[in-house]
């Protein structure tokens, strides 16, 4: 609003300049059209009203042309054009004779001086006006009334009518300056709205380019995480084909095997990823073992930490309880990449999973603590971000999509708890893992022992047997085929295989119809002639109730649940781990027989 207001000064200032020089050169003429000169008998001269027309006029227009030349936009400068502007009614009423009909430039003019929107101005105007009748009016009446026979107080009636014209003039003035305030404040409005789009708009561009530098950084090592296990499945195949001996055949299968799992867990942190921007991943809650779920992690894990000389320990700082409410399948994986990851930058020395649990808080806690290369604070908080290594070399070292951190944090999260971590470069790093228990009051508590840690976490030595199972598996993959079968009949299962959903139907009914139902189903849902979703419905429908097993290459969000709706109990997805599968069979078929 200030800065309207004197925008709006500083045109009136103009305005009055010119019309300054318009009234001084009125003023001339006026005073050559009716008295040009005096006369003393036979002499005559120039009369004193030209004189002061064009000096008097000349001395009042100067001084508010020179202010608004020199000071335009100033305060004084408006009540010098006030005093000058009043002056001039005065000057043109003098050379009028006092005439009444030339009062109304007082009025014309306070009138104009309202265009400043400024009150002190109208005051300055009333009082000069009212002092030069005033004055006049006592001392030379006929000079401002046109008569000598005027009242003394006929000056005031004058002063009253300004003052009458100012109160009409200072309303109008409080109102537009409301409206100034009231625009300039929606101005300021538009304005800082404006601003603020502007701010949000220049973020959003910046974060659109920081995502189209991290999608493209992402592509480009997606292209070399894939590409490198790739060349060595396909290369090492080679090596099979042309080996020699079984040692050269059994390192290059191992080798195969080791970049497949590689491949799967790329795939697999991809689809996380996918959920959790989607808002679409699910956490279940059911009882589970955290100790048998670090044993499995620590098992699973050892083979890797043993290849690099690195020992990974287990220990029960305080007692923890032998149940909690959580996802286990979540809870794995989150411990499988946080000590995943300190083995991989673990060069040597030691790998530690220190348990405990805050009972009151209701939270489990996993410290997993290596001596690896550590980081610094910086490169803490950026681990997190997907896509993001402590820096751009350790992609290189160490490989690694940078995914596996950003979701463990989010599953964290959805297990309620979090991660975090305390690291120095070069003495190795603490990542805290918390998540929730759910209620432990009727929940036994396991006292800390180092022992009981070792002894869970100790590999197993027997792996799950199915002898005496019969399983039916549905599958149309030639290679798939083969490979399933083997994997369950090494097992001790008894196997039949279908290549489609009508002929699983077909002998799911039918063995169940002779009295001899088979133990486990497993069941791919992607079939030709009929799908497995359909297969597995129109069994619910004939009230068929063994398990029954989804097998699928389906693993994005939603595919377990459209599983579940058509009646499987269970969901599983390629590639096959041979473990998972066995342990699938060996602990439905338990299931059965126990119902």
């Amino acid at each position: 609003m200030q800065a309207e207001r004197a925008r709006l000064a500083r045109n009136t200032d103009v305005v009055f300049a010119g019309l300054m020089v318009v009234q001084w050169i009125a003023g001339i003429l006026a005073a050559f059209l009716i008295s040009p000169r005096t006369w003393i008998g036979a002499t005559s001269h120039v009369h004193t009203h030209v004189w002061a027309a064009v000096l008097l006029g000349g001395v009042l227009a100067a001084g508010p042309v020179f202010m608004v030349w020199r000071f335009r936009g100033h305060v004084l400068t408006r009540h010098v054009i006030a005093a000058a502007q009043m002056a001039f009614s005065a000057l043109l009423i003098h050379l009028m004779g006092g005439r009444i009909e030339t009062h109304f430039h007082v009025f014309v003019s306070i009138a104009f001086l309202a265009f400043y929107r400024d009150i002190g101005v109208l005051l300055t105007a009333t009082v000069v006006i009212a002092a030069d009748h005033c004055i006049r009016g006592l001392f030379w009446p006929e000079s401002v009334f046109g008569t000598l026979d005027a009242s003394n107080w006929l000056w005031l009636e004058h002063a009253a009518w300004v003052v009458f014209e100012d109160l009409v003039l200072v309303v109008s003035v409080r109102r537009g300056l409301a409206d100034m305030r009231e625009n300039a404040e929606r101005e300021a409005g538009i304005e800082q709205t404006v601003e603020e789009r502007t701010h949000e708009l220049h973020e959003a561009l910046a974060r659109a380019e920081e995502a189209n530098r991290c999608k493209t950084a992402f592509l480009a090592n997606m292209s070399h995480e894939i590409r490198t296990p790739m060349t060595a499945i396909l290369g090492y195949t080679d090596v099979v084909e042309e080996a020699k001996t079984p040692s050269e055949q059994k390192d290059a299968l191992e080798t195969i095997r080791r970049n497949g799992r590689h491949l799967v867990e790329i795939i697999n942190e991809i689809l996380d990823l996918s959920k959790l921007d989607a808002s679409e991943m699910r956490v279940e809650q059911i009882e589970c073992y955290p100790l048998k779920i670090v044993a499995d992690v620590v098992t699973t894990s050892m083979a890797r930490a043993a290849a690099k000389g690195v020992v990974i320990e287990v220990e029960v700082a305080r007692e923890i309880p032998e149940r909690i409410v959580s996802d286990p399948t979540r809870l794995r994986q989150v411990l499988l990449n946080l000590v995943g990851n300190a083995v991989k930058f673990t060069r040597t020395g030691s790998v530690q999973l220190v348990l405990s649990c805050d009972r009151d808080a209701e939270l489990m806690r996993f410290a997993v603590i290596d001596t690896g290369v550590g980081l610094d604070e910086a490169d803490a908080e950026r681990l997190f971000q997907p896509f993001q290594q402590s820096d751009n070399s350790m992609a290189r070292r160490f490989g690694g999509t940078g995914l596996g951190l950003s979701i463990s944090r989010e599953l964290a999260r959805l297990l309620g708890g979090d991660i975090k971590v305390r690291s120095e470069v070069g003495t190795g790093a603490t990542f805290v893992f918390t998540c929730a228990t759910g209620v432990l009051d009727d929940v036994s508590m396991l006292a800390a022992s180092p022992e009981r840690a070792k002894k869970e976490a100790a590999p197993a030595q027997n792996a799950a047997q199915l002898e005496g199972l019969r399983i039916l598996v549905a599958e149309d993959g030639p290679d798939n085929q083969r490979l399933i079968r083997f994997m369950l009949k090494k097992a001790g299962a008894d196997v039949t295989m279908v290549e489609n959903g009508r002929l699983a139907l077909e002998a799911a009914l039918e063995q169940r119809t002779a009295g001899t139902p088979f133990d486990v189903i497993f069941m791919d849902m992607q079939m030709p002639e009929m799908d497995g979703y359909t297969a597995t419905r129109t069994l619910r429908d004939e009230s068929y109730a063994g398990p029954i097993i989804a097998l699928t290459a389906h693993a994005m969000s939603g595919d377990r649940e459209r599983c579940m709706e058509a009646g499987c109990d269970e969901f599983a997805t390629k590639p096959i781990d041979r473990k998972q599968l066995i342990t699938l069979a060996e602990e439905w078929a338990c299931r059965k027989t126990a119902a």
